[in-house]
């Protein structure tokens, strides 16, 4: 996946720090899909999609897990510590997309998690992405 978006991202001529971004919170939510949305051991399929809209840049992630809203998850994450150890798992991630992505948006439509993650581009090639076969779709087996 993060060699995909690097691909695409080369491509578009996207800015590093907008890359480095955009594949943290592309990983960090489909490690939460492979880890949390799935209660059987039967094959999945995750899509990925990446969209320019205007100065916007969007990564869409599709998955037919359990229902789950990370953005309405309440991070048990402490906020205070003075060592690794005090620390309670859970949330980081969701904590870490939430402080790296623009917008952050969740819906579930025909029994598919949509999360939907908008970055903001200020300065972009003017290419333009081409329709559903191209690079800048894709989808991923679990």
């Amino acid at each position: 996946m993060s060699e995909w978006l690097g691909k695409v991202c080369t491509q578009l001529a996207l800015n590093d720090s907008i890359v480095k971004d955009l594949d943290v919170c592309a990983n960090e939510a489909v490690s939460n899909i492979l880890f949390y949305a799935y209660q059987d051991h039967e094959s999945h399929q995750i899509n990925i999609r990446l969209e320019l809209k205007e100065q916007k840049l969007i990564l869409t992630i599709q998955d037919d897990g359990i229902a789950f809203d990370p953005f309405d998850f309440k991070a048990i994450v402490s906020e205070s510590y003075d060592k690794v150890g005090d620390l309670t798992i859970g949330g980081f991630g969701i904590k870490l997309i939430r402080s790296l992505a623009n917008e952050c948006r969740y819906y579930r439509s025909n029994s598919k998690n949509i999360i939907s993650l908008g970055f903001y581009l200020y300065q972009t090639s003017t290419a333009s992405i081409p329709g559903v076969n191209s690079p800048f779709l894709t989808s991923f087996n679990y």
